[in-house]
């Protein structure tokens, strides 16, 4: 390591082309990490959405319908789509 000491003396000089794409690329991951939370705070709503789909099913499970199989099958079907976001929500 050196042991360099910045004084009245020191400078330092950037092009502007360089300066120019280091301003870029910063705004370039902002904007993409802005992306990634607005598309991330989309699918937390639509993981919740789907749960509470998903507990008022499982509510209305054990009631005497006569539509029980319908039932069964949208419940199945949003257990799939809720296993299906959650993954997609939390990439583990």
């Amino acid at each position: 390591m050196s042991d360099f000491k910045a004084n009245e003396k020191s400078s330092l000089s950037i092009s502007l082309p360089m300066l120019i794409q280091a301003v870029g690329g910063v705004a370039l991951l902002a904007a993409m990490w802005t992306s990634t939370q607005a598309d991330l705070s989309a699918l937390q709503k639509d993981v919740g959405q789907l749960q509470d789909q998903v507990n008022s099913l499982m509510d209305l499970q054990d009631k005497p319908i006569p539509s029980d199989v319908r039932q069964d099958n949208t419940l199945k079907y949003l257990e799939k789509e809720l296993d299906r976001v959650k993954s997609i929500v939390f990439k583990n």
